[in-house]
């Protein structure tokens, strides 16, 4: 009677023991998650496909800064700040004809603040953020000049990706409208570059 005993307890133990492999692993994943899922700040390039104000496209190529702030699992808060610059030939009242074309020089700085969400693994983080703040724009050409103040919202998208513990890569996508409910315009902002976590 009391080997048939033995017997029942083993898959009673067999159980147990699979159990604390499984809480062991997922604790292990967890834990080698967290060097991706820190504060970070991020450095690199930024493209912007920018409708203007004045009715022109123009494409622009800066940098772009952000920082952000770990306070949940799943959630930080994120500061924003980029400038991007480049030329383009603008309607000009300058060369006395009609559609006459002006090259001038194009450049927007914004100010963002909002809250990010992502998930990490051990090698990536993808992520979405929504930030609100200023966008600065200077449409500038041979005796004019043209600069516009606004409101600046953002919704984007992006992943991180491992390097080694402290450094990662990470590529974004943000979708931007600047201006007020009057007059905005609608602008998609490409970045790319290396994130510092700690």
């Amino acid at each position: 009677m009391q080997d048939g005993g033995e017997v029942r307890q083993q898959p009673r133990i067999s159980g147990a023991v699979a159990t604390i492999a499984c809480l062991f692993l997922a604790l292990t994943a967890v834990a080698s998650a967290q060097d991706i899922n820190q504060s970070n700040v991020f450095v690199g390039y930024s493209f912007l496909a920018d409708n203007l104000f004045s009715g022109s496209h123009a494409n622009l190529n800066g940098w772009n800064i952000s920082a952000e702030k770990k306070y949940l699992p799943f959630f930080g808060f994120v500061g924003d700040v980029s400038g991007v610059y480049g030329s383009q030939a603008l309607p000009g009242n300058a060369c006395g004809s009609v559609g006459c074309l002006v090259p001038s020089s194009v450049s927007q700085y914004t100010f963002d603040a909002g809250i990010r969400g992502s998930y990490a693994t051990h090698t990536i983080r993808p992520f979405a953020e929504a930030m609100f703040g200023e966008a600065h724009t200077t449409e500038s050409s041979a005796g004019s000049s043209s600069t516009n103040n606004g409101f600046n919202a953002l919704l984007g998208v992006g992943i991180d990706c491992r390097l080694t513990r402290r450094l990662g890569c990470r590529g974004t996508l943000d979708y931007i409208v600047t201006g007020s409910f009057a007059v905005r315009h609608n602008s998609i902002r490409a970045s790319t570059g290396l994130v510092f976590r700690f």
